[in-house]
């Protein structure tokens, strides 16, 4: 779902930016339109192709689950899959919160440059970013239980906290744009 919100996200932020293209008013921007155009529409793809790989992570850790565990060869083998599993499941979200960062930075863009009349839905799809990055954080904290391997842990666990904490500032900043121009 993480996935899903940061491609309803980048397509509001398009939609707030479509709506100025060409339009009256905003001829100093065309050339920023258009390339939050393109940047959202190459995003939104990219989410949308996250979710299908979350989906993917997610079965190969309910079928390393369900290897079987007889002898200690089985056993052996069920961890290393269970292992390379939960690493994957870990990886994707990780790259579905970068991409919500981008996500913030489009809404960004288009707070400053989109139609002011639609500046409203910059901020819902600020509040989408946010939700796609904080439920991705959510499985990233989850599957790192998991993991064996602490210093791989603890280096996700570090570049999560930073990529959160600029997410946590510049959707604030972004949700200071949308206010000075409603």
């Amino acid at each position: 779902m993480s996935a899903i919100c940061g491609a309803m996200s980048t397509a509001l932020s398009r939609m707030v930016a479509n709506l100025a293209a060409g339009k009256q008013g905003y001829e100093a921007a065309q050339a920023e339109l258009a390339a939050i155009e393109a940047r959202g529409k190459a995003l939104q793809q990219r989410f949308l192709e996250l979710a299908k790989e979350d989906e993917k992570a997610y079965d190969a850790v309910v079928a390393a689950m369900r290897l079987p565990k007889a002898n200690d060869v089985e056993r052996a083998t069920r961890k290393d899959a269970m292992q390379a599993a939960y690493k994957r499941a870990t990886e994707v979200p990780m790259e579905i919160i970068r991409a919500s960062l981008d996500a913030l930075e489009i809404a960004r863009l288009a707070a400053e440059r989109g139609s002011r009349s639609a500046i409203t839905d910059v901020g819902v799809g600020t509040l989408l970013a946010q939700a796609a990055m904080r439920g991705g954080a959510l499985n990233v904290r989850i599957n790192l239980a998991a993991i064996a391997d602490a210093a791989w842990r603890a280096a996700v666990d570090e570049e999560l906290e930073k990529i959160l904490a600029n997410g946590a500032t510049l959707a604030h900043a972004v949700d200071d744009l949308v206010n000075e121009r409603l």
